[in-house]
């Protein structure tokens, strides 16, 4: 990710709707996946500027790593402790260390990610889960993903694909962020049309209040959905893989 763009996130992400509501989802799915086990152990990777630790330390004792020192370097600002520096996807933890590892917005940067995925599945434990997020759609690519160096953009199945590779049993894939998918293409092609650019090149659109507060409530209302359907389309997408249970 451009420099730049570290202290954009760290600056909207406690308030813009895209990061709030996002973290809404992500806290629903992580609340099923650990039902009442008390003893919970998270592996954040890809933690960034540290907009998801608050809530994965609510619920569980949480590890974070990044690759990047931009990044580490806001974590230690804002005060988070148990942050490790990663010089690759190889994880400095042996194996079944963690109940879950969570990647939120991270697969979409790594060149080979089924050796990412591979290298999460020895980290958690039988029946461990991987939650993912990553953006959709190769047709949405723009400066956006230029900008945060993404190697690629997913559908529910070429995730699914890269998830068995790796030998990880699919439980559940789903688009995520589905309201925003036509106010975005729309959006788009009403700045190509009129050739304008937005603030950023992660689109990040100043919106007012009361639309952000719009927006953000739309996120919770999907978050409480998720716990009992899937979407079919939006612009991102979500999915939890399964280490196969040793019992198995």
């Amino acid at each position: 990710m451009k420099t730049i763009e570290y202290a954009r996130m760290a600056e909207r992400e406690q308030t813009y709707w895209w990061h709030v509501g996002r973290l809404r989802i992500i806290q629903r799915y992580i609340q099923t996946i650990k039902g009442k086990k008390r003893d919970f152990k998270i592996l954040n990777v890809g933690c960034g500027t540290g907009g998801t630790i608050d809530m994965l330390e609510k619920l569980g004792t949480t590890q974070n790593v990044d690759i990047a020192d931009e990044a580490i370097r806001f974590m230690n600002k804002r005060g988070y402790k148990n942050i490790t520096k990663v010089d690759d996807i190889k994880l400095p933890f042996k194996d079944e260390s963690f109940d879950l590892v969570g990647a939120f917005d991270v697969l979409e940067h790594i060149e080979k990610d089924v050796d990412a995925l591979k290298e999460w599945k020895r980290v958690i434990k039988s029946d461990g889960a991987v939650l993912i997020t990553v953006p959709a759609y190769q047709w949405l690519w723009s400066g956006h993903d230029v900008s945060l160096y993404h190697k690629r953009r997913y559908t529910t199945r070429l995730l699914a694909e890269r998830a068995k590779a790796a030998g990880l049993k699919v439980e559940k894939t789903s688009y995520a962020i589905v309201f925003s998918l036509p106010l975005i293409v729309g959006f788009r092609l009403l700045n190509k049309a009129l050739r304008r650019s937005t603030d950023s090149e992660t689109s990040y659109v100043d919106l007012p209040e009361p639309i952000n507060t719009l927006f953000t409530r739309a996120l919770y209302l999907e978050a409480r959905l998720h716990r009992v359907m899937s979407f079919p389309a939006g612009t991102s997408v979500v999915a939890v893989l399964r280490k196969p249970s040793k019992r198995a």
